[in-house]
């Protein structure tokens, strides 16, 4: 199993390895933004080739008269992979509504009251709080509707926070190198981009051939006829 190292574990690593234990040019604060950077990096690589790296799930507790809901805070880039409703024995997929008939679906709904079951958009109508838009509104309170979404890379703040992408930790060691001698103007910046860049590759490689199952059927897309039944 790999290891997952904790932010104390990485500075001191870097630390070592760049011999600035005793110096003070590098504040351990820029290195915990560089870090972050790092993460940001490898996560914007992972979501693009390998997205359920980082699936998880959450429930919606349904208000009845309510169609706004808030999006788990540490979703990424509001990547919702489905919305399952289950309630009583009844479950079926809360599909999204497509670009091209969501507000007059919406209208219609909110009108008239006809849908059976619930669909949904996204809407984004204040900063940082982003919201699935269910159509109709809820006509029942309950926990009913399961959210699996893709969350965020968790992000060091304290010693103790861990990094979760321990498969490349590597390629955040460094990117850590590189911004510290991008800063220092250290003679040996040129190799440190190329063995960075040599660890991006190595890592989206992985990411290219990473399945849970060790099956590469490629699955066929049948939503579009699904949409015309």
């Amino acid at each position: 199993m790999a290891k997952f190292y904790t932010w104390s574990e990485i500075r001191t690593k870097i630390e070592q390895d760049l011999d600035l234990e005793d110096e003070d040019f590098v504040r351990p604060a820029e290195l915990l933004s560089y870090t972050n950077e790092a993460i940001d990096e490898a996560e914007a690589e992972i979501h693009g080739l390998y997205e359920d790296y980082f699936l998880t799930r959450g429930t919606i507790t349904l208000v009845v008269d309510t169609d706004e809901y808030a999006l788990p805070a540490n979703i990424y880039a509001h990547k919702i992979r489905k919305l399952v409703y289950d309630n009583a024995g009844r479950v079926y997929a809360v599909d999204r509504i497509k670009d091209w008939g969501k507000f007059e679906e919406y209208s219609i709904q909110k009108n008239y009251g006809t849908g059976e079951i619930y669909r949904y958009f996204i809407l984004n109508s204040t900063a940082g709080e982003p919201k699935v838009l269910l159509v109709p509104k809820a006509k029942e309170a309950g926990a009913f509707i399961q959210i699996w979404y893709l969350r965020n890379a968790n992000r060091l703040e304290v010693d103790a926070d861990v990094c979760d992408i321990p498969e490349f930790i590597n390629f955040i060691f460094q990117y850590v190198k590189v911004r510290v001698y991008e800063k220092e103007g250290h003679p040996n910046l040129p190799k440190a981009v190329a063995d960075l860049e040599q660890q991006r590759a190595q890592m989206t490689s992985t990411l290219a051939a990473m399945v849970p199952d060790a099956g590469n059927e490629i699955e066929a897309d049948l939503s579009a006829y699904e949409e015309m039944s």
